[in-house]
């Protein structure tokens, strides 16, 4: 890793944010660390990828950005413990409840501005992931999608790689789905919602190499499989499955499927 020639950090406490401006001989970049306040004095099951002393919230977040695994991390503000985690935590996790515990999730690479996303047709921007997406109703192949995304400002099927972009997508298709039922008691037609037995492609394939990977080739570290429902089985796509609780289920590229897409920074 490059040596940092410069650090700059501004710091705004609404009892959420913190943000780091980088810079070094290779890359500059904005990230951010979201405090949930929900999460407060809890300490997580999961072990922690690494564990340090920090003064201080900032510089703790900062050590979260000098690792690339880092999407989320526990500081103790009294003595002073770092836990970094290579994975998000909502309130459904097994916790610990323990005095002076802050959590914080980190968002990478922050540049995607909310105007550019609104410019979009019903494109949807959430400014906690930094996210700008949209779930097309009309049914369509994988490269028929993947060409439709590309058509909407350069974009691409949505990436979903981590869990709380998982659980904004999942609050988004219930949202979606009320809007058009609600629509539908004045039209008589309910064209645009989601059935129970209807899927919604996103990034994603199962590369000849036996790895899933995304559709920039990156590899997947991130999956939310409906295992119960023994998935996967041999596809080479992902969707999610609106009856399953929009869990994955691999599927076929020859499939017509309605999908979503993201504009990415």
């Amino acid at each position: 890793m490059a040596s940092l020639d410069m650090r700059g950090c501004t710091c705004v406490f609404f009892y959420i944010v913190i943000t780091l401006y980088t810079q070094s001989t290779a890359e500059s970049r904005i990230l951010r660390g979201f405090q949930d306040a929900k999460m407060k004095n809890r300490v997580f099951l999961s072990p922690p990828i690494h564990v340090s002393s920090k003064r201080s919230k900032i510089q703790c977040v900062d050590a979260c950005s000098m690792v690339q695994a880092c999407i989320s991390l526990l500081y103790n503000s009294v003595n002073k413990s770092c836990f970094l985690y290579d994975q998000d935590f909502t309130e459904d996790d097994n916790w610990d409840s323990e005095e002076n515990w802050d959590y914080f999730y980190i968002i990478r690479d922050w540049s995607i501005i909310k105007a550019e996303c609104n410019k979009q047709d019903r494109f949807q921007y959430i400014q906690s992931l930094d996210i700008c997406f949209k779930l097309f109703h009309r049914k369509e192949k994988y490269h028929e999608a993947l060409d439709d995304c590309k058509n909407s400002k350069g974009g691409n099927l949505m990436k979903i790689d981590r869990k709380l972009k998982q659980k904004e997508v999942e609050n988004y298709l219930v949202a979606d789905t009320r809007t058009f039922n609600f629509t539908a008691s004045f039209t008589d037609s309910v064209s645009g919602s989601l059935s129970s037995s209807e899927q919604i492609r996103i990034a994603g394939y199962h590369s000849q190499y036996n790895t899933w990977v995304f559709d920039d080739n990156e590899a997947m570290t991130y999956f939310n499989w409906n295992t119960e429902g023994d998935q996967p089985d041999g596809q080479t796509g992902i969707a999610l499955s609106v009856g399953a609780g929009y869990k994955w289920h691999d599927v076929s590229d020859d499939r017509d499927l309605k999908f979503i897409c993201e504009i990415r920074a």
